[in-house]
């Protein structure tokens, strides 16, 4: 090692290094937290310092917002607040005043209950109106005025409507459907199984389908009524086992009144009608649309006067090191949970901003119009981290203007679109020669859906939907089923 010189120089060079401060840390930990949690933090922090304070206002029963003014709509999602004995004027109807309605001139004309309702139902309609076409208002008027309080509507709700308005069935038939599609799931039904099945479509909408429960909700709810599962079972070509597993989620997962959820004399029935509160509002205004987070309608934060008196003047004070750091520490730490609760908001209010650009068409047009998009397509028009994007949006939910209420995660499903060619592909099938994955992905090619062969295989799966040669199978036996049921009906 001749010439070789090792030396040790003890000079300090400067480098840099990412060193996240503590607010930086709590704003991560409260911009993940689902609303439920943050409201339990929320509750702890008030509880443990005594130099935070959150005022609570008065919040809407539909969206959860703050109300500035008690008794009047909510300026968030338009909603009219619970009238002074408890009932939520939204969707409750009293009897009594179907009684009225029914003795005087015009008896049981709904326009007629709805004029005469002063508030009854118009946050419904006020939503409905906001989804239909201007001309069509006076329907969307007429069906509100026609629910029951039970949230139904009558078996012959389309010709009555039709004769009424002075319009063609085909334009009821359209308001009606926006109105099922709103909250409370199976509002504007005419019966439970309608009721029912509606909820099973804000089901499959979801990404979760059920379509053995769409069965026998559709063909077989009287035999299921007396539990007969084994002659169910043989009629549908499951096993009871099956049957019976699927009927209990029916029982416990739906609900055939709607509108008890808004109507306390209903006891136990209202927890589960009650819609999932949202975080964020999206309304029409104008042309266009603008969101609205509700956290920062709900809760007004501040330090307390006191605290933060002391924490100016602790120096003048003559406080001991042991008051100084309490005064300090305090008052820090709110003061850095109410930077977190702000920064949480702005960036819930950036993405919501972001997803009304990018999913116009979705607000329009319905789940058939949702554009495939990532949490990074956000994170990049924003300017903010895909991370920051996710904890942003994960477990929270958007009321659209439609009045469904979906989490933020259905605006990021790009397999939305593609699901549902794919169930309208297979809808058309001939029965008898049912199309093969490759030949769905062909059909889906044409319609500008390039998926590959094993991708279709797994959206299938995902959307229970038997391979071909199992739905030819099936088709091929249903005669066989029909044709026992008419012999052993002869034979009755």
């Amino acid at each position: 090692m001749d010439g070789l010189e090792l030396r040790l120089d003890p000079t300090l060079m400067p480098q840099q290094a990412a060193v996240i401060s503590h607010r930086q840390i709590v704003a991560v930990r409260v911009l993940q937290l689902p609303s439920q949690d943050l409201y339990a933090a929320l509750a702890r922090e008030r509880e443990n310092n005594p130099a935070f304070e959150a005022e609570e206002r008065e919040t809407c029963h539909h969206c959860g917002a703050g109300l500035d003014a008690p008794g009047r709509p909510c300026g968030v999602c338009g909603a009219l607040p619970a009238s002074a004995d408890g009932r939520h004027d939204d969707y409750y109807e009293s009897a009594e005043r179907g009684t009225t309605a029914q003795g005087e001139d015009g008896a049981g004309d709904p326009l007629l209950r709805v004029a005469g309702g002063e508030g009854r139902g118009e946050g419904l309609l006020r939503l409905l109106s906001a989804s239909v076409r201007q001309e069509d208002a006076p329907i969307a008027e007429y069906l509100v005025g026609s629910l029951d309080h039970h949230g139904y509507l009558p078996e012959s709700i389309i010709e009555d409507a039709a004769v009424a308005v002075v319009c063609s069935p085909r334009r009821v038939e359209h308001v009606l459907d926006v109105l099922q599609r709103m909250d409370p799931p199976g509002i504007g039904a005419r019966g439970a199984r309608e009721c029912l099945l509606i909820q099973l479509r804000h089901v499959r909408e979801a990404g979760r389908p059920r379509p053995l429960a769409e069965a026998l909700v559709l063909d077989h709810l009287h035999a299921l009524a007396f539990r007969h599962f084994r002659e169910v079972a043989r009629a549908v070509g499951e096993t009871p086992k099956a049957v019976e597993a699927e009927w209990q989620y029916i029982r416990t997962h739906l609900h055939p009144y709607p509108a008890h959820g808004f109507d306390p004399d209903a006891g136990e029935l209202s927890a589960a009608a009650v819609s999932v509160r949202p975080d964020v509002v999206i309304r029409r205004r104008g042309e266009g649309f603008e969101a609205e987070v509700v956290e920062r309608q709900r809760f007004d934060l501040h330090v307390n006067r006191e605290y933060h008196w002391a924490r100016k003047h602790v120096g003048e004070l003559g406080c001991s090191d042991a008051e100084r750091q309490h005064i300090r520490g305090f008052v820090e730490q709110a003061q850095s949970f109410i930077a977190a609760l702000r920064q949480r908001w702005d960036t819930m209010q950036r993405v919501s901003d972001a997803l009304i650009d990018l999913q116009r068409d979705f607000l329009l047009y319905g789940q058939s119009a949702l554009k495939p998009l990532t949490r990074a397509d956000v994170a990049k028009k924003v300017g903010l981290h895909e991370s920051t994007v996710s904890r942003a949006t994960d477990g929270k939910f958007a009321l659209l203007p439609n009045g469904r209420t979906i989490p933020f995660d259905d605006f990021f499903d790009s397999s939305l679109p593609v699901k549902k060619a794919l169930r309208e592909l297979i809808a058309s099938e001939s029965a008898r020669r049912p199309f093969s994955d490759e030949q769905l992905a062909r059909l889906l090619a044409r319609r500008g859906f390039s998926i590959a062969r094993r991708t279709i295989a797994k959206y299938r799966e995902e959307e229970n939907i038997l391979p071909s040669r199992l739905r030819r199978c099936r088709v091929d036996a249903e005669p066989t089923v029909k044709a026992r049921e008419l012999v052993a009906s002869g034979a009755r």
